[in-house]
């Protein structure tokens, strides 16, 4: 008897969490993938390796060093090329911000000069990747209007699969996620032109957790227009809660 009680149990909690899966709405898919992201954990400091493919298969790689910071629920991020010597010291400082658009700026060595990226710049490219400035904000995600499709499987994983819409003047009409239903972790997204034509897709191709957070350690982002691609591989990852707040104002640029 007991263990009927038990199975019955079992069964009603399953029950439960079911429920509780099929009632969560397409923008708090999307908020709980975002939010578990190990950028926006207290602190993070890692390595990583861009390799630039153009369509002729000709490639450029790249090192960075990336160091961020998450306080009172805004992130921080500082962004440093190591190499090769033509991008060395080339610095970039993201800040998010509750009440106003997130602050973003350059420091360019060869000019000694610090300029913030506004308005329509940062739908340009992100240091002739394929990344634009303002994907670095995830804001395309975050503030939109969201559409939820009927679930998909991307390989063995079970997927939601959720359009956002965005509320502000975007670079783009719509993105479609696919989240991991067992873990919220974003395996791909794709985006539109404002012609609503696809442009590119970011395919998350490796996850790591990392003291409780996730962390993709490897992936591509491949523009369909251009055939140009950006492979991104993660390094030497290590969490930090001591980082000081000094390392992300504008004069840490320069350093």
């Amino acid at each position: 008897m007991k263990r009927l009680f038990a199975i019955s149990g079992m069964a009603l909690l399953l029950s439960a969490s079911l429920a509780s899966a099929k009632e969560l709405t397409p923008k708090e898919i999307i908020t709980r993938s975002l939010d578990q992201q190990v950028f926006r954990s207290k602190g993070v400091e890692l390595r990583m390796v861009m390799r630039l493919k153009n369509k002729r298969g000709e490639t450029r790689e790249r090192e960075l060093f990336t160091r961020s910071k998450r306080t009172d629920g805004m992130s921080r991020t500082l962004v440093r090329f190591i190499s090769p010597a033509d991008v060395a010291g080339t610095s970039f400082l993201f800040m998010e911000r509750k009440d106003r658009d997130d602050d973003q700026y350059m420091y360019l060595p060869a000019l000694k000069a610090v300029r913030r990226i506004v308005g329509s710049q940062k739908n340009a490219s992100f240091m002739g990747s394929d990344f634009s400035y303002a994907d670095l904000e995830w804001g395309s995600l975050e503030d939109a209007n969201y559409k939820r499709h009927a679930d998909e499987k991307l390989g063995k994983a079970d997927c939601y699969v959720i359009d956002s819409v965005p509320h502000k003047k975007d670079a783009y009409s719509r993105l479609r996620a696919w989240v991991r239903k067992a873990d919220n972790t974003l395996l791909r997204l794709q985006f539109f032109d404002m012609a609503g034509k696809l442009k590119k897709v970011l395919y998350i191709k490796e996850v790591k957790k990392i003291g409780g957070s996730l962390l993709a350690t490897r992936l591509k982002m491949a523009n369909k227009q251009t055939g140009h691609s950006t492979w991104l591989a993660m390094t030497k990852i290590k969490l930090r809660d001591d980082i000081d707040d000094a390392q992300f104002q504008v004069r840490a640029l320069r350093k």
